[in-house]
């Protein structure tokens, strides 16, 4: 039986969609369009390319995973996904992304570990834009453009090659975590620190997971007769940056005076963290879903019941968020994921340095740098607040009081122990 020209295309094209579907290992019977799928994760498979018939073989794909694959370009294809909303594009060969790849409706981007050195001018289309990951890259410079990504909350532009603030970035009203060490116009911040201990005989890779994220894994080990807790690195490079950079701020943090960070131990010879381990504790929050994208996640079983507990809680964080400020540290992933409670809710760590860096205070950036983790501490309270059976008005003036315009960690801290102060003479006059 002879084949028309027309015919042989439509059937190498769909040769070429159900090699993606098996590589995929998605079984389906019947042609393309394939309606029914909404996620398609291809990874480490070496392809390059997608077929030209990718957006119309799936009209309904809203989550697309082609992480540590080969690919040199982000192709145009990927914009002419009507409901794609995220994209990840993690550890391939990107130097380019075509103009027409980046679309409106595109709520997260992941294209850490890459070699882009810029970004389009069309990524200023992404209006929609909550979070973007891009550690790991040769970016020097942002187009002007990325002002409009008027929903931006979330970035991650560690390990690049920045020679200047990234002003437009950081200018941006939405954007509440930003990670930025590794970057050369910050690289004359990084304070002489002595080296971490080496500590010998811990056993990684076995005990129990006490938490894990895009950065690495944190298990319970056994060393030398004493329980703690190890964070191993996955690979070289995360999507917060380099795990050096995590390991020295961590040791920043643990010498500042606060009950709030986590006390570092040592490194084991292989680069995992050695920290206190904490028994009884569990994080505030879970991490974002794709439905929530920059939010966290909190469920029914969260400690917080009354609001002195819940100011209690944000007083210590203030304070320490105050204590990192003061010393020019931005922690950069203020969630509460990260932070962790007491299982009777007297306590509370804030842990994970993965996206923190040292910033120039005296800079005009510094300034925006601040405002950007008062938004984060604002999200928090917001938070926390809403778990909380009757809300508290105090913990709405908290929220108030972080977007007012010229608002610093020291300012809030002096202003939020005054408002408490206040209160309880107010009610001891009641009281009398």
């Amino acid at each position: 039986m002879a084949y028309s020209e027309a015919e042989r295309d439509i059937s190498a094209k769909d040769a070429a969609v159900r090699r993606l579907l098996s590589l995929a290992k998605i079984k389906v019977a019947h042609p393309a369009p394939f309606s029914n799928i909404t996620k398609l994760d291809i990874f480490d498979c070496g392809i390059s390319s997608l077929p030209d018939s990718f957006a119309e073989a799936f009209p309904e794909l809203s989550i697309l995973f082609l992480s540590k694959n080969k690919f040199k370009e982000m192709p145009k294809m990927i914009g002419d996904c009507p409901k794609l909303q995220m994209v990840s594009f993690k550890d391939n060969m990107l130097a380019t992304i075509h103009p027409d790849a980046l679309q409106p409706q595109m709520r997260w981007l992941i294209l850490t570990n890459n070699r882009l050195s810029n970004l389009p001018e069309s990524i200023g289309r992404c209006q929609k834009l909550q979070k973007f990951m891009l550690s790991g890259n040769q970016v020097e410079s942002l187009p002007d453009t990325i002002r409009n990504c008027i929903s931006l909350e979330l970035i991650r532009l560690a390990s690049n090659k920045l020679k200047e603030p990234p002003t437009a970035l950081l200018d941006i009203p939405s954007l509440r975590w930003v990670a930025l060490s590794g970057n050369p116009f910050l690289q004359h911040l990084q304070p002489s620190s002595e080296a971490l201990d080496i500590l010998e005989e811990v056993e990684e890779s076995i005990g129990e997971v006490l938490g894990q994220g895009a950065g690495g894994v944190t298990r319970k080990v056994l060393w030398r007769d004493r329980v703690v807790a190890v964070k191993e690195y996955n690979g070289a490079m995360t999507s917060d940056g380099l795990p050096e950079e995590e390991r020295r701020i961590s040791c920043a943090a643990s010498a500042l005076n606060s009950a709030c960070f986590i006390e570092v131990l040592g490194e084991t010879q292989a680069g995992s963290l050695v920290m206190e381990y904490l028994d009884q504790y569990s994080a505030l929050a879970g991490p974002p879903s794709f439905e929530t994208c920059s939010r966290d996640v909190y469920t029914d079983s969260v400690c917080i019941v009354h609001d002195e507990q819940a100011e209690k809680i944000l007083s210590h964080l203030l304070e320490a968020l105050a204590k990192l400020h003061s010393v020019g540290i931005c922690h950069g992933d203020f969630y509460g994921h990260n932070i962790l409670v007491s299982q009777d809710g007297s306590d509370v760590r804030l842990s994970d340095f993965g996206a923190a860096f040292f910033y120039d205070r005296e800079h005009e950036y510094g300034t925006s740098i601040e405002a950007i983790e008062l938004r984060s501490f604002a999200v928090l309270v917001e938070e926390v607040n809403s778990l909380l059976k009757q809300q508290s008005e105090r913990l709405d003036k908290l929220v108030r009081k972080c977007r007012e315009q010229g608002c610093s960690f020291a300012k809030l801290h002096i202003w939020w122990k005054q408002l408490q102060l206040a209160g309880l003479a107010s009610a001891f006059a009641v009281d009398a």
